[in-house]
């Protein structure tokens, strides 16, 4: 969810000098800093990229975000009827999941051996045409 969404009480603006830790991502850019990159870049590019630097370094500790929770999972939710219910309903799938793995492994199995016995079959069809054309008189 990006701050678009949220109220404007949410959105929290720090001042462009408050210390922390890779605040680039996570705070808007303070005029005074934007101003200095864009003057740092017009005049001599490494001022510029110093004040790109130092933006990316300092301001508000990074949070967790939502795409970042959906990929870890959410954790332990303290209810132990819940935590019983998830436990079996992940057992379920994990054998659901090899129960489909296995079934794909005799589905590969079921085609090669199709592969073998149409190779068979045609490899006859060509031995019995090249008999019958080696048994045909000759002129």
């Amino acid at each position: 969810m990006t701050h678009l969404h949220y109220p404007a009480e949410h959105v929290v603006r720090s001042s462009p000098f408050q210390g922390g830790w890779r605040g680039a991502l996570d705070r808007r850019w303070h005029p005074v800093e934007l101003a200095a990159m864009i003057v740092g870049f017009v005049l001599f590019w490494p001022i510029g990229l110093a004040v790109l630097a130092w933006k990316k370094w300092t301001g508000a500790p990074a949070r967790p975000t939502q795409a970042m929770v959906a990929m870890t999972g959410p954790g332990d939710t303290g209810n132990t009827a819940f935590e019983a219910y998830k436990a079996s309903e992940l057992a379920r799938l994990e054998a659901e999941r090899r129960r489909l793995f296995e079934a794909q492994e005799q589905f590969g199995a079921h085609l090669d051996r199709l592969k073998r016995a149409r190779d068979r079959a045609e490899f006859d069809q060509f031995m019995a045409e090249r008999q019958q054309s080696s048994d045909a008189p000759q002129r």
